[in-house]
């Protein structure tokens, strides 16, 4: 799935900021992605708890109602 600036992104779990060390807010906003060293990148915003990257299997998209794993498959 090719995600979009804006698009709502959900975590698969809770998850502690690297930055700050609080729980991340469940839903995000997706802002860009990168690969660094082979490995793929999200960055979401998550509001008032700031930018965090996190991997693909670390969240899914909401598209229409509709929740879809950004993990690639092997």
């Amino acid at each position: 799935m090719a995600m979009k600036p804006g698009d709502v992104l959900t975590t698969t779990r809770p998850i502690r900021s690297q930055k700050t060390g609080i729980v991340l807010p469940r839903q995000g906003i997706f802002v860009s992605a990168i690969e660094n060293l082979g490995r793929q990148l999200i960055l979401i915003n998550f509001d008032s708890a700031g930018l965090e990257y996190l991997f693909p299997n670390e969240i899914v998209a909401q598209s229409l109602g509709v929740k879809e794993s950004l993990a690639v498959s092997s």
